[in-house]
């Protein structure tokens, strides 16, 4: 007999004594049978079975060929001129020159690094007789560089089955691949020329500016050519990087990506862009935004905001164009959950040592026992809640289905680590989305534990500290200056709305805050009006937060059809009720809270559709190739 554990056989006896025999759990075993079925015979679920503005449709129609020409373009180019481009890239000498060093790196060579660094320390030598320098530094440096000339072995190749790649597999139940770079160019003496040009040229910066700006030239020509030899790298750092850097250098990695994508396409034989019905819906939203833009009371302002918009949209395009494979999405997922673990520690860790302390979210009069919520790497609790919501369910879904005890246990720990956070940013908000993502994701995914309900539920009020307790319970309480406040902004912004529900006022906290003081409330002051479908309209208009809308059906019809081609429990199926959790929580939030208000949050919100997309794409893919085999 399987040796279940202790935790699970006293779980086990509780629930075949107890729990599934009682009245209560029949009780809710029969209402959700009855809104399953009703689910499932519903006229919403009838439209989502319904085949329109699928990939096919969108793109063959009149206005799908006008919205996706740009894409259309680039195809066009690359069946005309892809012979040329990919002889020009195969025999540039340029492009020779930056494989040589971008592999080299890839493999850490050690005899490219050497020479590298002796001709860098070389020229940081001579030019500090001009510019002034560390001299001895240089000489040390010369030295090592001579040492590793003699060492023509690839670092990364002693990786290979090394217990620590073997403990990482394990920890994240992955298979990595050391088959990255060309052993090609990681010999000959070309490579040893390529690394004294790139040596020469460190040195020059290090010489005329600092170490730290010749290193980062360095790190950054690498990863600006591992971006454009791999996009699905790009992909992964900008994602993984999101929630961590400033707005502006996430609008360069994702032009960046954009823009690797668009060689790749040019210079790859039959390449074709997915162009789905989401994506229709992505072009002309971006395309209402930039009419709103243009005609906005702050056009200069939104039209910046607009291109910032632009970025982060179009790399809907990126994501669902180069995540393509199961063991893709896997890896894309791994590395979100990973950025939001991180993410969130850091936020547990703010609140244990009073990092960054401030009051500013708090009402003291009625939450006197709240001293403090955190934010982390975002800026705002709220915020911090709602890059949460998107990431944890996600997370719980992939220790769903892990085979692994210790991956299981790996990802349970990540999750729980951001639950603890999301308690820590006390926003209401945000506990009432995770509530929502908690219901969808048992309902689709695990719809016994529903009768876990009976014997935690009661319990959860005698567990919880009083501080959240009282922070819950004032939900609705126009006694709490957070609620009073948000009713006053809905209330002026409805007022708004009656004189630009056409057109919207254009996108932006300028644009808003320019129109708003003439519409306002008991002068409450407002920078946005603390609602996402409130903002969306009084941004865009009526056609905006249609469009808005009717992108979510497409979404909510992908994650269902994806969903059916397994069935429930399947992998697949599991991530994608995970993903869509996601983002219904991430959308009950933005019931009492603009979630667009920051860019970054923006970005992972489009971001996790393209996964949800991608995903349910690679379903379908999965489950017609199992049918053929079935049938072979």
């Amino acid at each position: 007999m399987k040796n279940n554990g202790y935790f699970l056989t006293a779980w086990q006896f509780l629930w075949n004594r107890y729990i599934k025999n009682s009245l209560l759990y029949r009780f809710l075993c029969g209402v959700y049978a009855f809104f399953s079925h009703a689910w499932r015979e519903s006229l919403i679920t009838g439209i989502f079975r319904k085949n329109f503005l699928d990939e096919g449709t969108a793109s063959k129609s009149i206005f799908g060929k006008i919205l996706f020409w740009p894409f259309r373009l680039i195809e066009h180019i690359q069946k005309k001129h892809c012979e040329g481009l990919t002889n020009l890239k195969e025999t540039s000498r340029i492009i020779r020159i930056c494989k040589y060093f971008l592999h080299n790196l890839l493999a850490v060579n050690l005899r490219f690094i050497g020479v590298m660094l002796f001709f860098a320390a070389l020229s940081d030598f001579v030019l500090s007789f001009v510019f002034g320098g560390g001299k001895i530094l240089d000489l040390i440096a010369i030295a090592v560089g001579a040492g590793l000339y003699f060492l023509d072995i690839n670092a990364v190749d002693l990786l290979r089955g090394s217990a620590l790649v073997k403990l990482i597999e394990k920890l994240f139940d992955l298979d990595f691949s050391f088959d990255f770079y060309y052993m090609t160019k990681c010999g000959g003496k070309a490579r040893l020329i390529c690394a004294a040009v790139f040596g020469i040229l460190t040195g020059i910066i290090a010489a005329k500016l600092s170490i730290i700006y010749a290193t980062l030239f360095v790190l950054g020509l690498w990863f600006f050519f591992m971006v454009l030899y791999k996009v699905e790298f790009g992909v992964f750092v900008t994602l993984f990087l999101a929630p961590i850097i400033p707005t502006m250098m996430v609008v360069g990695l994702t032009l960046l990506c954009l823009f690797s994508l668009i060689i790749k396409a040019l210079t790859t034989r039959r390449f074709e862009f997915r162009t789905d019905g989401m994506g229709f819906m992505v072009v002309l939203l971006l395309l209402i935004y930039l009419m709103a833009a243009v005609t906005s009371f702050a056009p200069l302002k939104s039209i910046t905001i607009w291109a910032v918009y632009f970025a982060f949209m179009a790399f809907y395009f990126v994501v669902i164009n180069t995540v393509k494979t199961a063991k893709q999405l896997k890896v894309i997922l791994t590395v979100f959950c990973l950025s939001g673990f991180l993410v969130c520690l850091y936020g547990i860790l703010q609140y244990v040592f009073g990092w960054n302390v401030t009051q500013a979210w708090i009402d003291e009069e009625m939450f006197e026992d709240i001293k403090m919520r955190v934010y982390s790497t975002l800026e705002n609790p709220n915020v911090l809640g709602e890059y949460i919501l998107l990431v944890m369910p996600v997370c719980i879904a992939l220790m769903w289905k892990k085979k692994s005890f210790l991956a299981k246990l790996v990802f349970a720990g990540m999750a729980a680590v951001m639950g603890v956070t999301l308690i820590l940013t006390f926003s209401r908000g945000c506990w009432l989305g995770l509530m929502f993502a908690a219901a969808v994701f048992v309902t689709f995914a695990a719809g016994k534990l529903w009768g876990l309900a009976i014997p935690v539920l009661p319990v959860i009020p005698m567990v919880l500290p009083e501080s959240i307790i009282n922070r819950f319970t004032s939900i609705g309480d126009m006694g709490d200056s957070s609620t009073s406040y948000r009713v006053f902004i809905w209330m002026g912004t409805l007022l708004m709305l009656k004189d630009f529900w056409l057109s919207g006022i254009g996108p932006g906290t300028e644009a808003f805050t320019q129109v708003y003081p003439f519409y306002s409330y008991s002068s409450v002051v407002a920078p946005h009006s603390h609602n996402l479908f409130l903002q969306v309209l009084v941004e865009s208009g009526i056609l905006g937060i249609l469009t808005f809308l009717t992108l979510i059906i497409l979404f909510v019809k992908q994650l269902c059809v994806g969903h059916q081609a397994f069935g429930k429990g399947h992998t697949l199926s599991v991530v994608l009720v995970g993903i869509g959790a996601g983002v219904f929580g991430f959308l009950v939030q933005g019931m009492f809270d603009n979630c667009f208000y920051n860019y970054r949050v923006f970005m992972i919100f489009w971001s996790v559709l393209a996964l949800g997309s991608a995903a349910a794409r690679i379903a379908k893919n999965e489950a017609a190739l199992t049918e053929v085999q079935k049938n072979a």
